[in-house]
């Protein structure tokens, strides 16, 4: 099988997503795109999985030329796509989910050939997943696991994949590896979308490069890494690692945490520090934010008197960007008029001034009238961190460097620490054991609903969170 993308072009208004972009990837290939935020990668796969249609350019699989903007025929010409968010039956079982749109035994639902189907898959991958189990009750790891399935059950030839690992623990990231890498040998054509330069070099066979929409490179892998980083960026690898390293000493007073609802009592951290809250995904460390910003859970100045933090003074951002964080059809100054508060009359010259000057620090890849949903998922995250006001308060985030890449997370985290010398604290949520490390003073560790830990960075060594965070016993 071959798959061959010809001069695509796709804009957005005045924002070129895809500019002249062609490649090729054969049958036993496992291809990474590689770029940062906002280089095309997202709308490229979009394109090849029929969820959008370029402007020009076409795709042609084995020969035959894909019709352009229609999922159905990208599904036809055996086109499957994993995204980061898997698709959500709750209340089903995963073996009832596998009814939901499937033609494969004809227009009548045949329970049992479906249940014969799957149990072939799950034993041919070694996939330990229980059929007969909800949905709700499996992790995003799993959750993974099932939709990839699902690809398979639905012959799909060309595998996509988004960011999948997102979540997922070292054992659950090995075995999807595992299968994908026995796909390969199978002839299988898989395209990998990862901002994690470990996994490509671990997974991949070829890389290609997107800068600004338009094709940089396309390498074999191994590669060398840092030459890799530069046609990303255009920058010395060393400029992006040494970026953001520097720590603002947190204060004397305290910020008081009421950690009842776990029977830990109460935590009390030096203002101005950056706490972690690091788990799996879906184990209650966004939650926990959340908590935390709906005063379910109380959070206090020590100062002697523990007087409670005005609501005003919260800062909050989701993870969820496009659910609760942004309204999807609203330009980027339209959000940062909604942010001028108590003002009656909106001065939009002031405005548009404002806006342009937040698309430059936060190097946002769009422009003042860009639509929340024209941006990139890291771009959109970055538009969220720029709307925080600069008053002090305390920082409440939900994974803020979801879907960032290393750059864009590098001078992200430069911001924040920047802003933790006159706010009263940071706490944010990651699933990622290198960022909860090396960004946080003090560590709390949820496992499941549960936390298993809170400590300070100085008290806890960095491979013992795996185990804290997985229900493992060290």
């Amino acid at each position: 099988m071959k798959i061959e993308i010809n001069n695509i072009f796709k804009a957005f208004d005045e924002v070129i997503a895809n500019d002249d972009v062609s490649l090729e990837i054969n049958s036993g290939k496992i291809h990474a795109l590689l770029g940062e935020n906002g280089a095309g990668k997202s709308t490229l796969v979009k394109i090849i999985s029929g969820h959008q249609k370029p402007d020009s350019g076409n795709i042609i699989i084995d020969g035959k030329k894909l019709r352009l903007g229609s999922t159905k025929s990208s599904i036809e010409n055996g086109i499957g796509i994993l995204s980061q968010d898997p698709l959500d039956f709750q209340n089903l079982t995963v073996s009832e989910s596998f009814l939901v749109g499937s033609k494969k035994f004809g227009p009548s639902l045949n329970k049992r050939k479906i249940a014969n189907e799957l149990n072939k898959i799950f034993a041919e991958y070694e996939i330990k997943v229980n059929p007969q189990i909800r949905i709700k009750s499996l992790s995003i790891g799993e959750r993974q696991q099932v939709e990839l399935v699902r690809l398979l059950f639905e012959n799909s030839k060309i595998i996509i994949l988004d960011e999948p690992t997102n979540g997922f623990s070292l054992n659950q990231r090995n075995l999807v590896f595992k299968v994908l890498k026995k796909l390969n040998k199978k002839g299988y054509v898989i395209i990998l979308v990862s901002h994690k330069l470990d996994e490509v070099f671990d997974l991949c066979n070829e890389a290609t490069i997107l800068k600004n929409g338009t094709k940089v490179k396309t390498v074999p892998i191994p590669f060398d890494r840092k030459k890799i980083i530069k046609l990303m960026f255009q920058e010395d690898i060393s400029k992006i690692q040494n970026h953001s390293r520097k720590t603002i000493p947190p204060k004397n007073q305290f910020i008081s945490i009421d950690l009842s609802k776990w029977k830990l009592g109460t935590t009390e951290i030096p203002q101005g520090s950056k706490v972690g809250v690091i788990g799996l995904q879906g184990s209650g460390c966004n939650q926990f934010i959340r908590d935390c910003f709906n005063k379910t859970v109380n959070i206090s100045l020590g100062n002697g008197n523990n007087s409670i933090i005005p609501p005003e003074d919260f800062h909050y951002t989701p993870s969820d960007r496009l659910e609760r964080g942004l309204f999807e059809d609203l330009t980027i100054k339209e959000h940062l008029a909604l942010t001028y508060g108590d003002v009656k009359v909106i001065k939009w010259s002031n405005i548009e001034k404002r806006a342009n000057s937040l698309i430059k620090e936060f190097e946002i890849k769009g422009e003042s009238n860009s639509y929340a949903k024209q941006l990139s998922g890291g771009n959109q995250q970055k538009l969220q961190l720029a709307l925080i006001p600069k008053t002090p308060g305390f920082l409440l985030l939900e994974q803020p460097t979801r879907g960032l890449d290393v750059k864009s997370t590098s001078s992200v985290w430069e911001k924040i620490i920047e802003r933790s010398s006159r706010d009263f604290g940071i706490l944010f949520s990651t699933t990622d054991i290198d960022e909860a490390w090396e960004r946080s003073d003090w560590i709390i560790c949820f496992s499941g609903e549960k936390i298993t830990s809170v400590s300070n960075k100085s008290m806890i060594k960095k491979d013992q969170i795996k185990f804290l965070i997985s229900g493992v016993k060290d």
